[in-house]
């Protein structure tokens, strides 16, 4: 067996390869320069491929293969490791590997012909050479770099989200309508948060209004009912001197009187009309009472029973009797008509306490915000209730059939608005973006065929899709215009998006 040694092989290595534990010396991008592994009996077209998929480039690489690495790419090829044993793999490499020998020197000879001759045919000959080699530059199809690439999606971030579930992972085939990630939307947490914090401040609110209205009415209502205890005890009073009016006069004669012109007179507890208080002050309807810093309510501008003075007869001699009798008569006349209007203004006394006794529970409600606090309340837990109920999840959809070709996040994490969560590459729509001097772009136009050399040697054709209006400019001062090649005629092999493709244009 052929022994190559390790070091010569790694020489013969490019750069940025790394040591796989079960591949052994791999790259993880197509290098410049690869070897074409078809060389290797047993090797073709289809296992070149995916060789490359697996990161192997270089005859090198393979003849550092060992058992293990043996057995690892038997099981990607789908072949058995004593088939590749058998076909001598690793032993083809090193052989291909091995530096050519240096051969012998030879013994020098004389020129057939003179100094002046040889010379001049050596001129001549570096001549035509350096013509040969300008017109191929010009003439010939020199090989162009192009990238693989496909039409991606990038599907971003609706709204401020946290990703509850991700069904699908980087590779994996999706059809349209497929379910990508569900999300939830956080933005929509912040909202039910605060709307729950309002809703709790305005039921506080509600309850403190309702206790203060509890304890307003209280006392206001103690104070309506004792100014109706007062007034029903003088309308009582004045229905007793009414059913009998001369007991009041004869008590009063027997009481102390006071005299005044030889008559004496007598405190009768009845009040003065109100009728005239009344027409100078406007009615409060629907009025609350108020205690102030005194004590005093509103009911206290009532006017109190003051005492009428009324005339009553004294003993006199029997001849003078009789005017004194019609003076009595005269009084008892008047005091029936203060009566009367005293009546009528304690009823209506007795009827507002008592309109003001049914409306005061409501009044007291309405000064203390209960009413405004508790419709804000309802409201905004109705609103709350209502964004409780609503979604807070978010399912995104695939727009189209394709690969996942990236997937950002986990489930758990944040997600800013306008970020891109993933991306789906539509490998049915792949091209190959050829970057071409401006020099050439005369060489091609829409619909020339050009050859592609994918990694592997594998040959497939294509067309040339559009030519760009503008050029780009690379650091180094060339001008290169993009330009991009679709499929043509047999469908292209399953590499990596962003692989470097030869193209020769015909």
């Amino acid at each position: 067996m052929n022994q190559l040694p390790k070091s010569d092989a790694y020489r013969q290595l490019s750069q940025n390869y790394r040591n796989d534990p079960r591949f052994g010396v791999v790259y993880d991008h197509a290098p410049n320069g690869a070897d074409d592994l078809t060389s290797i009996r047993g090797i073709d077209t289809r296992e070149a491929v995916i060789l490359n998929r697996l990161g192997v480039y270089y005859l090198a690489q393979i003849s550092l293969w060992e058992h293990r690495e043996i057995v690892a790419f038997a099981g990607e090829l789908g072949m058995a490791a004593s088939a590749l044993i058998d076909e001598q793999w690793v032993e083809q490499a090193r052989r291909q590997c091995r530096p050519p020998q240096a051969a012998p020197a030879t013994s020098a000879r004389h020129l057939p012909a003179s100094l002046i001759s040889t010379i001049s045919l050596l001129a001549c000959a570096m001549l035509i050479s350096c013509l040969v080699v300008y017109w191929f530059s010009v003439r010939t199809d020199r090989p162009l770099q192009g990238i693989l690439s496909a039409d991606i999606t990038s599907l971003r971030v609706p709204t401020e989200s946290r990703l509850l579930a991700s069904h699908v992972q980087a590779g994996d085939e999706v059809f349209s309508g497929d379910k990508l990630v569900t999300l939830e939307k956080t933005e929509h947490l912040t909202l039910i948060s605060l709307q729950k914090g309002r809703v709790q401040s305005l039921e506080q609110d509600l309850q403190r209004a309702e206790a203060q209205a509890s304890l307003d009415l209280e006392w206001r209502m103690r104070e309506v009912e004792r100014e109706l205890s007062d007034a029903r005890t003088r309308a009582q009073l004045i229905r007793e001197v009414k059913r009998n009016p001369i007991e009041p006069f004869r008590s009063a004669s027997t009481s102390n009187q006071l005299s005044a012109n030889g008559f004496r007179v007598a405190a009768l507890p009845v009040s003065r009309p109100r009728f005239y208080e009344a027409a100078q002050r406007p009615a409060q309807a629907n009025g609350l009472l108020f205690i102030g810093a005194a004590g005093a309510s509103a009911l206290d501008d009532v006017p109190r029973p003051q005492p009428l003075a009324i005339p009553t007869p004294t003993p006199t001699p029997t001849g003078a009797a009789q005017p004194q009798q019609k003076m009595v008569l005269a009084s008892e006349g008047t005091a029936e008509g203060v009566l009367s209007i005293e009546s009528v203004s304690v009823e209506m006394r007795l009827q507002r306490l008592e309109e003001l006794r049914q409306i005061l529970p409501q009044q007291v409600q309405r000064a203390a915000g209960v009413e405004s606090i508790r419709a804000q309340f309802q409201e905004a837990k109705q609103r709350l209730d209502n964004m409780q109920t609503l979604s807070r999840d978010i399912a995104v959809i695939c727009p189209g059939y394709g690969k996942v070709g990236q997937v950002r996040y986990r489930p758990g994490d944040t997600m800013s608005t306008g970020e891109v969560m993933l991306k789906i590459l539509h490998t049915e729509r792949r091209y190959v973006m050829l970057n071409v001097p401006t020099r050439r772009v005369n060489e091609i136009e829409p619909g020339t065929s050009v050859e592609l050399i994918f990694p592997g040697n594998g040959r497939f054709r294509g067309k040339v899709a559009n030519l760009p209006m503008l050029a780009d400019m690379t650091n180094n001062g060339t001008s290169l215009a993009n330009v991009r090649v679709e499929p043509s005629g047999r469908l292209w092999p399953e590499i990596p998006i962003g692989s470097e493709i030869d193209v020769v244009i015909e």
